[in-house]
């Protein structure tokens, strides 16, 4: 038996491996300094902490979805 911990994890793995529509376009963009992409024209804020970093845009009919995997790794000294 799982407990909801468990549960929960194995859910958010089925969210992020959600099969994207056939449908869907793929393209990639770079951040601008001011945090915006541009789309067709027209100019969209993600993040300025995104600045400089090429992302993920899924375009399914009526929807722009960024998608952006940030790999982090952070040391501390332990006195």
């Amino acid at each position: 038996m799982n407990n909801g911990g468990e549960e929960q994890r194995e859910d958010l793995f089925a969210i992020e491996h959600f099969p994207l529509p056939q449908s869907a376009s793929i393209y990639s963009r770079k951040v601008a300094r001011s945090g915006h992409i541009s789309y067709e024209g027209r100019p969209y804020f993600v993040s300025k902490a995104l600045a400089g970093r090429y992302i993920r845009l899924v375009v399914n009919e009526n929807r722009l979805i960024v998608d952006v995997a940030i790999p982090l790794h952070k040391e501390y000294l332990l006195h």
